[in-house]
């Protein structure tokens, strides 16, 4: 049994052979392969140094191509963004809403009437939450002892407001409430209890366009925002948007505005209005945007910005563009959107003579609104480095490299076969 294995096992005179056939179509192989400079690391005859020379150059030629070719692949992958702006002449634009947001939240005049006042009823402050808390507000004005309730601890002018006000007689309200299950509809208390547009916007100027259309408080649409109430002009309701056909300050919105500094009772933190320009049924954040006072003359200077979407097959991920009635855009890809940017300019109103015919002057402000030019300016996001990009940059590396793969591949089937026929 052993003599049998002994017998099947290769000799070393066949080992020799069959490393020295290896060798030589290893050799062969170097030598007829097309990959530059590997033939090079193949020969005997060369010095080891400068076969190792050789190696080293290879190495590092490989080792660069796989980087670049790595790199190229992460650039496309993080999905680079260019953006195109081009500036468009129209004839006819659309005007933008201009939300006007007074910084009183209260009306001083309506907080201070008690319920026994014909007021109360008439003007319509005697909403449910004053009912839910008389029997511990007792003959206290039911406006200031709401605004005691859902005022932050920081706001004291309100709490000193009210005779006797104690940590006790706001504890007492809170239980009340709770004890009754009667939710503070804070909408209705702002809608009520705030500023009155019509008195708001009762100067002697409101127009609109070269035409110096009349306006009024009417074209103002009412909206409770987060803290506060804010009148919207050309809001859009109805479907009625108002338009321009001349660029300039003049073809806009012109309007006298009261502060009625008398009614200030619980402000932020300055007097007069926070000026928003926005979209049509865009949501708006009235912490944001313009603050006028009285005693100046506002210009404010427009320019629309339009913001094109993403290409649809660009992986940015979906978002939704909200508004205030709710509407939202659920698109794979930004929604196409406009903005305004806007120039402010500021001087004293009003002057010796028009002072003459403004009865509270020291009251009152003046706001103009109106685009710089009848243009726009567009803005474009296109794809930065997309796949044609990405093939484009590396074709000749990759047509290359194929190449010697092809021609390797080749050359070795050859070597190979001329071995066999051996």
């Amino acid at each position: 049994m052993n003599a049998v294995a002994l017998s099947e096992m290769p000799t070393e005179p066949t080992i020799s052979r069959t490393t020295s056939w290896r060798n030589a179509m290893c050799h062969k192989f170097a030598n007829d392969a097309t990959l530059h400079g590997i033939r090079y690391v193949s020969m005997n005859q060369r010095h080891i140094v400068i076969r190792f020379i050789w190696l080293l150059l290879l190495l590092i030629s490989g080792g660069y191509f796989i980087l670049t070719v790595y790199k190229a692949f992460a650039k496309f992958y993080s999905h680079p963004i260019n953006t195109i702006i081009s500036t468009h002449h129209v004839t006819k634009m659309t005007f933008p809403a201009v939300t006007i947001c007074p910084l009183n939240l209260f009306a001083r005049s309506k907080m201070f009437v008690t319920d026994d006042n014909p007021n109360f009823a008439k003007s319509g402050l005697n909403i449910s939450s004053c009912a839910v808390t008389s029997p511990v507000r007792g003959k206290l004005p039911g406006g200031l002892s709401l605004a005691c309730r859902c005022t932050p601890e920081a706001f004291r002018n309100v709490y000193n407001a009210i005779p006797n006000r104690t940590i006790k007689y706001r504890q007492d309200l809170l239980d009340i409430i709770k004890k009754s299950s009667h939710y503070l509809d804070l909408g209705n208390f702002y809608r009520y209890y705030s500023q009155d547009v019509n008195s708001l916007i009762s100067g002697p100027i409101c127009s609109f366009g070269w035409e110096l259309t009349p306006c009024s408080a009417k074209d103002f649409s009412s909206s409770v925002a987060l803290w506060g109430m804010c009148h919207t002009f050309n809001s859009g309701g109805e479907g009625k948007i108002k338009t321009i056909k001349t660029g300039g300050i003049s073809d806009g919105l012109a309007v006298i505005l009261d502060t009625q500094r008398h009614e200030y009772s619980l402000g932020k933190y300055s007097e007069g209005f926070k000026v928003l320009i926005h979209e049509q049924g865009e949501y708006f954040d009235e912490r944001e945007g313009i603050n006028i006072g009285p005693g100046q003359h506002v210009v404010v200077a427009l320019t629309q910005k339009r913001v094109g979407e993403m290409p649809v097959n660009h992986p940015m991920g979906a978002y939704s563009l909200s508004s205030v009635d709710e509407v939202s855009c659920e698109c794979f890809n930004p929604c196409n959107h406009i903005k305004y940017t806007n120039e402010v300019s500021y001087s004293k109103f009003p002057d010796p003579g028009t002072a003459e015919e403004c009865v509270e002057k020291n009251n009152l402000l003046l706001l103009q609104v109106g685009f710089k030019s009848l243009s726009y300016e567009m803005q474009e996001q296109q794809p930065a480095y997309d796949s044609n990009a990405l093939f484009g940059e590396e074709h000749l590396l990759l047509s290359l490299f194929t190449f010697f793969i092809y021609n390797t591949i080749y050359s070795l089937s050859q070597v190979l076969n001329n071995e066999s026929h051996k």
